[in-house]
């Protein structure tokens, strides 16, 4: 009797020893769970936001050897012109003189026609397609433009849109195949007089304005290239930790002064 009455005693005795350590254990387990479960959260989101950076670095270094290669173009064929111009306009200019004008405006000429679907490329997938989903259309106006006045005045204005590098290229290219007509057009006006100065002077108005279009280029690629590098200012915050993934960088609200220069420019011309 003595045993049986015991033996309640021992197992309660177990029981309370058991409860007492799965009591003991079950904090000591969820804080290991919980805390290696944290562990990699903030783990994963460093690696997250080290890749972010790496990726901002490369767009914004892509934007850049974007914005070298187009102004070394650019500056080669506005000088190659402004140069062929300059020719054609001195009626004093002996044949070896114009000989080398037309030999550099034709070889400037051909390396950029061989150099443009390249360049054009690398400005549609590393200056518009970072900021847009898609790239942005060539707008029929543009090919219409005489290249004599504002050129971004919208397609309801006869203009187009400067929302897209690309197409501001396009604008560019396209008002330096005008103005080469305007050049030749020069050259077979040499016995009209009145025909040849207005010529001219409509040639010289094309360069100036083809002028300020590649330093519209030019600003919004470099205002581009800055944005991506800012947004790892704006991006670093408490919020981040908790956001994963490749964002679409914003327009820079500076890129309108790209546009207003050119504006106010061509306004008092």
């Amino acid at each position: 009797m003595a045993n049986e009455s015991v033996k309640p005693d021992s197992e309660a005795a177990r029981e309370r020893m058991r409860d007492r350590f799965f009591a003991m254990l079950l904090p000591f387990l969820l804080t290991g769970v919980i805390g290696t479960m944290v562990g990699a959260w903030f783990q994963q989101r460093g690696w997250a936001w080290q890749n972010r950076v790496a990726q901002v670095e490369k767009d914004t270094g892509s934007a850049l050897d974007a914005l070298h290669s187009v102004s070394e173009l650019l500056d080669k064929r506005w000088s190659a012109t402004l140069q062929m111009l300059q020719t054609v306009q001195d009626t004093t200019a002996s044949g070896d003189s114009k000989a080398a004008a037309e030999d550099t405006f034709r070889s400037v000429n051909h390396d950029w026609e061989m150099a443009f679907a390249n360049i054009d490329s690398a400005i549609q997938f590393n200056v518009d397609r970072p900021f847009f989903s898609e790239t942005k259309s060539t707008p029929e106006t543009l090919w219409k433009l005489q290249c004599e006045s504002f050129a971004f005045g919208g397609e309801v204005a006869g203009g187009v849109s400067p929302e897209s590098a690309h197409v501001i290229l396009k604008v560019i290219d396209h008002c330096h195949d005008v103005l080469r007509q305007s050049i030749e057009q020069i050259g077979k006006a040499s016995n009209d007089a009145a025909a040849r100065k207005a010529l001219i002077r409509q040639a010289q108005v094309r360069l100036e304005h083809i002028y300020h279009i590649n330093d519209v280029l030019r600003c919004v690629i470099l205002e581009r290239a800055v944005s991506m590098r800012s947004s790892l200012d704006e991006e670093f915050h408490v919020g981040s930790l908790f956001q994963i993934g490749t964002r679409r960088y914003s327009v820079p609200p500076r890129e309108r002064q790209c546009v207003e220069r050119y504006r106010a420019w061509a306004a008092k011309h």
